[in-house]
């Protein structure tokens, strides 16, 4: 899918049928992103705890060493608010063991570089974008109050520099 504009801000959005594909495909659906920059040499891919998480990871896995680049792997946490700030560790340290598990069973001729940011996910995901030839995330299905995509998903899909891959559970 591409997106369509006919000025600087109708670029920066995606269209609404862009949208509807990427919300409801049940196989990956690229969303090209960005102005053809010059390869960036890195595949990025958004880790999350949800069902769609490990079918992400792998089609990553893959483009990765298609493209024989490395992965770049993301695990975005948030303390919650109300939370003492001494309780961060934990939340951190949760991020980081959930990481670990979805590149559990990356190839070892893969090089994978992984890394916890505690921040917002869709701004995290963003900018992780910038460095990026493609960044991959799970397809999230919500369903409700009208939003098929996380808002996650949305916001990237509206705001990334490069390509992305919305990758469903059954992929």
């Amino acid at each position: 899918m591409g997106t369509h504009g006919r000025s600087g801000v109708a670029d920066a959005l995606l269209g609404s049928v862009g949208l509807t594909v990427a919300a409801h495909a049940h196989c990956p659906v690229i969303v090209v992103r960005g102005g053809g920059d010059p390869p960036r040499g890195r595949v990025v891919v958004g880790v999350g705890e949800g069902p769609e998480t490990p079918a992400a990871v792998r089609f990553a896995v893959e483009e990765a060493r298609r493209r024989g680049v490395p992965l770049d792997a993301v695990r975005v946490w948030r303390r919650p608010a109300r939370e003492p700030a001494g309780r961060a560790p934990a939340y951190g340290e949760r991020a980081a063991a959930l990481l670990r598990a979805a590149l559990g069973e990356a190839p070892p001729d893969l090089r994978v570089d992984g890394r916890t940011v505690e921040g917002h996910a869709r701004t995290v995901l963003a900018e992780a974008s910038l460095r990026a030839d493609l960044l991959v995330l799970g397809a999230e299905r919500r369903g409700r109050h009208g939003r098929p995509l996380s808002r996650v998903a949305q916001a990237v899909l509206h705001r990334a520099a490069c390509p992305v891959a919305l990758v469903p559970q059954r992929a």
